[in-house]
């Protein structure tokens, strides 16, 4: 993200939605990938299906006020 943050100009993520594949992989790459959203600042981090349970048990527990849980159907608006 830092990079195409770099290439866009973006200054500020405000979200990241997406399924971050990470069911396969153990706690601690798990919660390299929630700190390296940490040190970003997100403000919202939306896991969807195939990021698997244990990373959105993890940042539930530790960001409880920036995950949100998505669902099939689930609408997101952002700076209504």
């Amino acid at each position: 993200m830092k990079q195409a943050m770099a290439v866009s100009g973006v200054q500020k993520v405000h979200a990241v939605l997406g399924g971050f594949h990470l069911a396969p992989h153990n706690e601690d790459y798990v919660r390299q990938t929630i700190k390296g959203l940490v040190d970003l600042d997100v403000d919202h981090i939306v896991p969807m299906h195939c990021t698997g349970e244990p990373f959105y048990e993890i940042l539930k527990a530790e960001l409880p006020k920036k995950v949100i849980r998505s669902y099939t159907g689930t609408k997101l608006v952002f700076g209504a």
